[in-house]
């Protein structure tokens, strides 16, 4: 391997050799290489970094009393252009618990997409004979899962206890 690489083809195969893709021939000429030369080292160091903040998740999962609790760790779009409607379906479709709460709190902005997500998270749990709940919505957010009946299926509550206490009515 040598730095005189094409961009594109250099990216491939620092791309290759994170994801552990690469033979063990090309791994040790990769590193015999990029591991010794300052400026491929730098750009492999960017790369991984990249990735893994790809990989890094803004959601996060917690259990109170039997109930799973998805909260988004920072503020977040459901919106058709966000990464974040894709993790929130992978989120709640892997989730073996049925009773499922997922806080608002945090959401900024949801679009028909972001709607089209929750209603296939709820359908999803239904078949599995649980439920979905939301809590903290925000007022413009709250209106919009009323105003399209989505609040006839998937409870809003202001607080996370109300919401626990609704799993036992």
């Amino acid at each position: 391997m040598n730095c005189n690489l094409e961009p594109i083809k250099r990216e491939q195969i620092i791309a290759k050799y994170l994801s552990r893709s690469l033979s063990a021939d090309a791994v040790e000429e990769f590193e015999g290489h990029y591991l010794g030369c300052d400026e491929c080292f730098d750009e492999l160091r960017v790369s991984e970094s990249l990735a893994a903040d790809l990989r890094s998740s803004n959601m996060a999962w917690k259990t109170n009393s039997g109930v799973s609790v998805l909260q988004f760790r920072a503020a977040a779009e459901l919106t058709h252009a966000a990464n974040t409607l894709d993790e929130l379906r992978r989120e709640v479709l892997e989730q073996a618990d049925s009773r499922v709460i997922i806080d608002l709190g945090r959401v900024t902005k949801i679009d028909s997409a972001g709607l089209g997500q929750l209603m296939s998270c709820y359908s999803h749990l239904v078949r599995n004979q649980g439920s979905l709940k939301v809590v903290n919505p925000t007022p413009e957010i709250r209106k919009l899962l009323d105003m399209t009946g989505i609040s006839t299926l998937i409870p809003a509550f202001s607080n996370e206890s109300d919401a626990i206490k609704s799993f036992s009515n």
